[in-house]
């Protein structure tokens, strides 16, 4: 596999975390040339379209290199994915949502279906026996697919002037349910799964199945969840209330089938991977527990008006469950070599998670309660940014040359 292809992930990866810097840097020294939010924007973008999306993409290129049937195509697709997610990073830093970003935004949802589909082709070809790693990994493409109506829908109702009616906030939360929720989600489960069973790890497929099933029928409903705080009457309250109790009972499934198989997940690999695995998994059921929150009235009124509570859960969803997964799994392919100098820097980088999580949850706390300020806040979550950023480097550049190619 092209060495590139890594380094573009980790390159990404790296420019996420610098620019969360740059963010937490404005609130102790602002810099005027640049607005905040067109940082924000750019940050977010790049966090779900650059490194996320590239990062699960290159797992799947990693796994599949040597079978893979269309490896000019796979190469092709990826240089065009870093491209634009290079250029909508730069757009949305020089004019925030404008023009350009708008339309880098837009060729990047045409490759996400070009990428759908050459994922779709190459799973088809190992075989057709419906086993539940493909089951989790076809039902994300199809939610990643599903997901771009947000966007086009944003388009549109901002075409026809409603851009600050509640229907604008809908279409940006339909987004990000099915985007988090469901393509990453469930693809990283889906290549977990792979992996294990790759390493000859016996998996209950049955609990697996079950869990899977339960989540994905639960995601339509779930989507209320994240807009209970539009009056659209006792029905939306009673799904959006069943949405996230199926997902939940969903996640406790599927984390069931792990545990039973933790023994020899924990054999087969070092410590530093089974610990980052643990890890993985108790972040998946904190997030997934407290999304149940959000089904109480009066709870959901504080959560969705207390923007440090809801910049935390975004973190423990992109960079606490996703992004850890997705370097368990550069881990457990060999991407990412298990030396003293890789395990320092996943624990920086746990350490600035940690922290920065404490802080903003801490501070909403207090909101909550005192509505006093945690002392010296932004200086701890720009330390804990820095410590994010310090690890990620640390990490790249473990990776040497050989361990680019499978």
């Amino acid at each position: 596999m092209p060495t590139i292809f890594v380094h573009a992930s980790f390159f990404f990866f790296t420019l996420v975390a610098l620019s969360g810097v740059w963010m937490r840097l404005q609130f102790l020294h602002p810099v005027p040339f640049l607005p905040y939010t067109n940082i924000l924007h750019g940050h977010s973008h790049l966090a779900m379209l650059g490194w996320a999306f590239l990062g699960a993409f290159f797992l799947f290129l990693t796994y599949y290199w040597r079978t893979l049937k269309q490896k000019k195509q796979g190469i092709i697709l990826f240089f065009l994915l870093m491209i634009v997610s290079v250029l909508m990073f730069i757009s949305f830093l020089y004019q925030g949502y404008g023009l350009f970003s708008i339309i880098f935004s837009t060729t990047h949802i045409f490759l996400e279906y070009w990428t759908s589909l050459f994922i779709y082709q190459q799973i088809k070809i190992e075989g057709n026996e419906l086993k539940s790693e493909k089951l989790f990994i076809f039902s994300s493409l199809f939610f990643l697919v599903l997901s771009s109506l947000g966007p086009f829908a944003l388009g549109y109702i901002s075409a026809i002037g409603q851009k600050e009616s509640y229907w604008f906030d809908m279409a940006m939360y339909f987004y990000l349910h099915f985007q988090y929720n469901g393509w990453l989600t469930l693809f990283l489960i889906g290549m977990f799964i792979l992996i294990c069973k790759k390493q000859s790890i016996r998996l209950e497929d049955r609990l697996l199945e079950i869990g899977f099933w339960i989540y994905v029928l639960s995601l339509f409903p779930g989507y209320f969840l994240s807009v209970l705080w539009v009056d659209l009457g006792n029905l939306m309250i009673f799904l959006a209330i069943l949405g996230s109790i199926g997902q939940w009972i969903g996640v406790i499934f599927i984390l069931l089938a792990f545990l039973k198989s933790w023994k020899d997940i924990s054999s087969q690999y070092a410590t530093l991977i089974s610990v980052i695995l643990a890890l993985t998994f108790l972040f998946l059921f904190i997030k997934s527990t407290t999304e149940l929150g959000l089904i109480i009235p009066d709870l959901s009124i504080l959560i969705y008006e207390t923007r440090s509570i809801v910049i935390g859960y975004l973190h423990l969803t992109l960079l606490g469950f996703v992004s850890i997964f997705i370097l368990a799994q550069n881990f457990m392919l060999k991407i990412l070599p298990v030396k003293r100098l890789s395990i320092k820097g996943m624990i920086l980088l746990i350490i600035g998670f940690l922290l920065n999580e404490l802080l903003l949850f801490g501070q909403g706390l207090l909101e909550w309660t005192t509505r006093e300020r945690i002392p010296y806040l932004n200086e701890g979550l720009f330390l804990a940014s820095g410590l994010l950023l310090l690890g990620i480097i640390i990490l790249w550049m473990t990776i040497t040359r050989q361990k680019c190619y499978r």
